[in-house]
């Protein structure tokens, strides 16, 4: 895999590598570009042997695997002659009858495929292949020369011989590869391209990082968008220090050391001939100083110190590039596994359609060329790990999800087109017309309409990826390549067809509002930063994490703009709290903000944040490493947490904040008990306060307690508990026992009196806190009504991000019962509100229960989902299991129309507004 700085001959070296006609000037690769089986290794020799392009079939690669002829069973003297006479055949000085008049062009290669390990696991790979050779087989048999076999099959073989040909050499296990090929992958340097470079890279790989040897190492790169989240000087070194970090993020620890890193400078023609072996030390000591420190160090091949000239195939330094891939790769630990006779007539199969043309299979369809073999069929276990397998080698793309098990993609090329058709660089943009709008625009606000691609696809040479949009959609999703804009009806709460898509790679506006400097301050918010290794993190990683933050909260408006750019996004969590998430150098920050004081951020809020945040950054550093090989090596996470001082600018790490009683940040000075980081740490299953709790802070304290709030403490405590609380607050005893007169249920009692109280004397929470000391009560109860409760739900996750249908709204409103009021208060719905809907529904408890489920739906400041509602339960002590049952008989995808009782409605609320008195009373 060839990789490196965009303009610095990545695509000359390889095409010269190759064999290829060597192009004038600079031609920029769009995406990914792949060269394969155009030359290889002989595993004898271990010569570089070029093979000619004109000659290539793929479906040599399987023919010269399995038929060719075979040793008599027996073993004849003769008949080992025989191999031995037709093994010249295929030498570099080979017969003209097989065109071979060119010294060291070989017309034909034997495929070479990486072993299926007995320990395969059923973990996906998404690591399609690499510049390693694949693996040399060794038994003695020996294939026909191309035209032999042509001539063989032509006159003599139906399809039907030549399987059963096939199998019954198979069946033997007599043959041995003679060519390892090459598959080389040259990656486009370009930034929109990085984020797409993650979905090929595997530990198979032998990896070469080019870099311009005729500049130094921090000379400034001029004209180029650096990183998110990067303020340096983009120069040579920071793109070497980013593919290094890139290959060892996305490649699974599977052997020590492995995947090898190769430097190579290129451009030696650009220097004077006296000059050269200086230029050449300087560069590579440069190279082992910038790496010198680095954790993968081992991984890291400088001491070649290779210097080329792309341009011209007489450099001596040519060969010792060649020599230095054929050593690393005969050194690999993946050459020279054994492969499985058994899974061959697949490949057959797979191999002939592909030269036909066909780019994608059903499943079921693959099974049905599994079964074309009466002696090899696979199981199904052996077929889907034949399929993960032949992933990762990336001979085909699978993925073994319930989206996505459907279908095989059995030419990776395909893969490869979808991604250049939308993810390119300007240079490859349309000069003018509809397709060229859509870049700009979504280089502005990396968003593409379905409608978009639809155009972008029906292009001459996308159009094979029309049939398959859908399923495309669904890979290009779990890759995170897309993000969905999920939008849905209010009314009915059907998820409607998704329209938008975020492509975050094409992003390249950085923020611009001043959200950071006026509400992201150290007053209102605290934060915490997820920590890579190496100095820059790749790409990939906070574009992904960004695309999970879109399908779990909704992006915040400010300004008059939604908080989405390049690096950078800010989510609405509630009413009361928001979300952002940024890259700066090697971190991803992460802050959570109050919109009036950080006193009163929620700490189960904070922690489930955190959580959550830590969990999807483990997975997507887990997707990029998955692999169907196990691994003996303990794979370590490639960040750690820190969290950041008092003025959100020091960090300290998160084993040193629990381990030190006080922490003195180096900027500020500022002293920190180690108490300060709880907030990010609560255990949200249990109900009491921890030991060392010192109660609400003093911003919470003085802050005037909300309807949600109020609602909470006085469910959690005792009637005569909260009546004398309220004269301790100053109520009198007749207002305690006016409202136990008019309110027919004692929970209602107990909040409304407190809730008199605080419009009475601008009551707070300190006063609150005072009256329970006064009563010899704890106060840690106050900290309570800051807790968001943790209770048990079964309900598919898949379904909690969606708005609840009329259907479950209607149902559930027939088993929620008294506590409706409560409901309604945790749901966000204001006091007024809810007397109204008790008012028209008098003692009707379903219709108030209706009537307040679908008001709040209505609210359009946080989506009104499932998960919310669920909460909200838990929270009244009512629980979800009503929710889950619910959900269980009548699903989340039956809809009925919404009803129309607006009307029905409106000669009620007129009345009600002209009643002085909204409270409801006992009738």
């Amino acid at each position: 895999m060839v990789t490196g700085q965009f303009a610095v001959g990545k695509t000359t070296l390889v095409k010269l590598l190759v064999g290829d006609v060597i192009p004038e000037g600079r031609h920029p690769t769009d995406g990914i570009s792949l060269l394969e089986g155009r030359c290889g290794l002989d595993v004898q020799t271990r010569e570089w042997i070029l093979i000619n392009p004109g000659s290539y079939n793929a479906m040599d690669v399987v023919y010269n695997k399995v038929l060719m002829t075979s040793r008599d069973e027996k073993g004849t003297n003769s008949s080992e002659k025989l191999d031995q006479h037709q093994a010249s055949d295929i030498s570099p000085a080979g017969s003209k009858d097989d065109n071979m008049g060119n010294p060291g062009v070989l017309q034909q290669t034997q495929a070479m495929a990486l072993p299926l390990p007995s320990n395969t696991s059923d973990a996906i790979s998404n690591q399609p292949p690499s510049v390693i050779p694949l693996s040399q087989e060794t038994s003695s048999i020996v294939p026909l020369s191309r035209q032999q076999l042509k001539q063989k099959m032509k006159a003599k073989m139906t399809i039907d011989e030549i399987r059963r040909k096939m199998e019954k050499v198979l069946k033997s296990g007599k043959y041995k590869m003679k060519v390892g090929r090459l598959i080389f992958w040259d990656f486009g340097g370009q930034y929109v391209y990085y984020t797409t470079h993650q979905t090929f890279m595997t530990y198979r790989a032998l990896f070469l990082v080019v870099f311009d040897g005729s500049k130094g190492l921090h000379e400034q790169v001029s004209d180029v968008l650096c990183f998110p989240g990067q303020h340096m000087t983009p120069t040579p070194a920071v793109f070497l220090q980013h593919w290094v970090n890139c290959i060892l993020t996305y490649c699974k620890a599977v052997y020590t050391g492995i995947p090898k890193i190769l430097f190579v400078a290129t451009h030696k023609d650009k220097v004077t001939t006296e000059d050269i072996e200086t230029r050449r030390a300087e560069l590579y000591n440069g190279v082992e100083e910038l790496f010198k420190d680095h954790e993968g160090r081992e991984h890291l091949v400088i001491d070649n110190q290779i210097f080329v000239n792309a341009t011209d195939n007489t450099d001596p330094e040519i060969d010792v590039l060649k020599k230095a891939i054929t050593d690393l790769t005969f050194q690999h630990p993946c050459w020279g596994e054994s492969m499985p006779n058994a899974s061959v007539p697949l490949e057959l199969e797979i191999a002939n359609l592909v030269v036909k043309g066909k780019q994608v299979l059903s499943l079921r369809e693959v099974e049905e060329l599994n079964s074309i073999s009466k002696v090899s069929v696979l199981s199904n276990e052996e077929l889907r790990d034949f399929l993960q397998f032949h992933h990762s080698l990336g001979k085909l793309v699978y993925f073994d999800t319930p989206q996505l098990k459907g279908y095989v993609i059995i030419s990776p090329l395909l893969l490869v087109e979808v991604m250049r058709s939308f993810v390119t660089d300007i240079a490859f943009w349309p000069k003018k017309g509809l397709i060229r709008n859509t870049f700009e625009r979504m280089s502005g606000s990396g968003i593409i309409q379905r409608k978009d691609l639809y155009l972008i696809w029906e292009q001459k040479h996308f159009n094979k990826i029309s049939p398959y949009k859908e399923f495309i959609f669904d890979m290009l999703i779990h890759l995170d390549i897309l993000s969905e804009q999920r939008r849905y009806d209010t009314n009915t709460g059907s998820r409607l067809p998704v329209e938008n898509f975020f492509v975050p790679c094409m992003l390249t506006q950085r923020n611009d509002t001043s959200f950071m400097t006026h509400e992201c301050t150290s007053d209102k918010a605290i934060s915490l930063a997820f920590v890579f290794k190496g100095t820059i993190i790749p790409p990939a990683l906070p574009n992904r994490l960004i695309s999970a933050c879109l399908s779990m909260w909704t992006v915040k408006t400010y300004e008059g703009k939604q908080l989405l750019f390049s690096g950078f996004i800010g989510l609405s969590f509630d009413k009361a709290h928001d979300i952002v998430v940024c890259v700066e150098g090697n971190k991803i920050l992460l802050y959570i903000v109050h919109e009036t004081s950080n006193g009163l951020i929620v700490p189960d809020i904070a922690t489930g944040i955190k959580e959550c945040m830590y969990t999807t950054l483990e997975r997507i550093s887990e997707f990029y490493k998955s692999t169907v090989q196990a691994t003996s090596i303990s794979q370590k996470l490639p960040f750690h947490i820190e969290y950041a001082c008092s003025r959100l600018e020091c960090h300290i790490t998160e084993e040193a904040a629990f381990t030190t009683d006080e922490w003195i940040c180096d900027k500020h000075k500022i002293v920190h008990t180690k108490d300060k980081w709880n907030i990010w740490n609560q255990d949200q299953a249990k109900e009491e306060c921890e030991i060392n709790c010192q109660g609400l802070q003093e911003d919470a304290l003085n802050q005037i307690p909300s309807d949600i709030e109020l609602q909470r403490f006085s469910s959690r405590c005792e009637e005569t508990v909260i009546r004398e609380l309220a004269i301790h607050l100053g109520m009198t005893l007749h207002e305690w026992e006016k409202l136990r007169s008019d309110y027919e249920f004692v929970d209602i009692v107990k909040y409304r009196v407190l809730v008199s109280w605080r419009e009475k004397y601008s009551g707070r929470f300190i006063n609150i806190a005072k009256a329970l000391q006064d009563m010899d009560l704890t106060t840690h109860t106050l900290c309570q009504v800051k807790r968001i409760r943790k209770g048990h739900c079964v309900i598919n996750e898949e379904y909690m991000d969606l708005i609840p249908t009329d259907e479950i709204l209607d149902k559930l409103a027939q088993v929620i019962g008294v506590v409706s009021f409560q409901l309604g208060i945790e749901l966000g719905l204001p006091i007024t509100s809810i007397d109204i809907i008790q008012y028209n529904n008098g003692r009707d408890l379903v219709g108030q229960c209706k009537d307040i489920l679908f008001q709040w739906r209505e609210d359009q400041r946080i989506r009104p989902t499932i998960r919310v509602l669920v909460q909200a339960l838990v929270n009244v002590d009512r629980g979800a299991k009503c929710l889950e049952e619910i959900i269980k008989t009548v699903g989340v995808k039956k809809y009925t129309q919404h009803e129309e009782v607006e009307e029905e409605k409106e000669g009620k609320v007129k009345t009600l507004m002209k009643k002085l008195n909204p409270f409801q009373k006992k009738k």
